[in-house]
């Protein structure tokens, strides 16, 4: 039997609430089937997290007393208890770390505009009264930043306003070269990139601290190259709306039929008429697809066709 009240946010007695009907509806399960028909109660994740500062809060041990209160059959041990803990035990295990790349200032308030925004953080920037994260300051060196506090927005790299980590934020001045330390950002600030503006991914860095307190870190995953943004957004299947040259090497991926007509193959996933100057046809995955070829005139006087594509979908 499983149960999932929520996640961040949900109060834990209504969690714990929920954990009860659980357990209500598998013990009338066993009573009815006259023997342990149910005998493992999932009971989910879901404890929320302390974004607010460096405290966990609340703790597993406060939510076990609050279970053991409320079901108190649930730790008899006539049950297998399975949970789904996530967010809570990774999300203070993460801080991201963005050099500021230059300043500004707009309606009188100073902005740092950093590295990490959007593609790291997408749910504090699309709803930062539901996600709000907290900024520190460092400087270039890696020392907190101190000296005169001022009200300012810390951005992101990309191209719209609202790429914002954090706005009107009481902080010491940030300055060209300083590094804004965000914590709290491991679970799923770790596991949703955004590849907005086709930012890439960053490398995350693990550390450890040895008995005579020396930090040795070490890699746990790398940062994406160009050539895997360039592969991700298709970039080898660049040409796959392009006919293919003439000659020998044009011929590749032509059946039989289309060489001697001069006509290019239906690609896989495609199927329908490929040889006027509208090729319409239906994706493997049902999807309607139309492609419309455009001629434009050469300064020699030959056409080169320049499909484009109008609602279409990969299959």
């Amino acid at each position: 039997m499983h149960t999932h009240t929520g996640s961040q946010g949900v109060p834990l007695a209504l969690m714990a609430e929920g954990v009860g009907e659980a357990y209500a509806l598998a013990e009338e399960i066993n009573r009815a089937a006259g023997r342990q028909q149910v005998d493992a109660l999932d009971i989910g994740g879901g404890l929320p997290v302390n974004f607010a500062s460096d405290e966990e809060t609340p703790t597993y041990a406060e939510y076990a007393r609050l279970l053991a209160g409320t079901v108190p059959g649930l730790f008899d041990g006539r049950y297998r208890l399975v949970t789904e803990f996530g967010r809570s035990l990774l999300a203070k295990h993460g801080t991201v770390l963005a050099r500021v790349e230059y300043t500004k200032t707009s309606g009188g308030r100073p902005i740092a505009v950093t590295h990490a925004g959007v593609q790291l953080a997408t749910r504090t920037v699309y709803a930062p009264g539901s996600w709000p994260l907290r900024v520190l300051a460092y400087d270039s060196g890696g020392r907190p930043r101190t000296g005169e506090t001022a009200v300012q927005d810390v951005a992101g790299p990309a191209c719209f306003a609202g790429d914002l980590l954090a706005t009107g934020r009481e902080l010491p001045l940030l300055r060209p070269g300083d590094v804004v330390a965000v914590p709290d950002t491991g679970a799923y600030y770790f596991a949703h990139h955004y590849a907005y503006n086709s930012l890439p991914r960053p490398g995350i860095h693990g550390f450890a601290v040895a008995g005579d307190r020396t930090v040795a870190f070490t890699p746990v995953r790398r940062p994406q190259t160009l050539d895997e943004i360039v592969a991700e957004a298709g970039g080898e299947l660049a040409d796959a709306l392009v006919d293919p040259p003439a000659g020998p090497a044009g011929r590749e991926g032509r059946t039989e039929e289309g060489r001697q007509s001069g006509s290019a193959a239906p690609r896989p996933g495609f199927h329908g008429d490929m040889s006027g100057e509208d090729m319409t046809g239906t994706g493997t995955d049902g999807t309607a697809v139309v492609v419309e070829r455009r001629v434009a005139a050469s300064p020699g006087g030959s056409g080169r066709r320049s499909p484009t594509c109008r609602g279409c979908r990969a299959s």
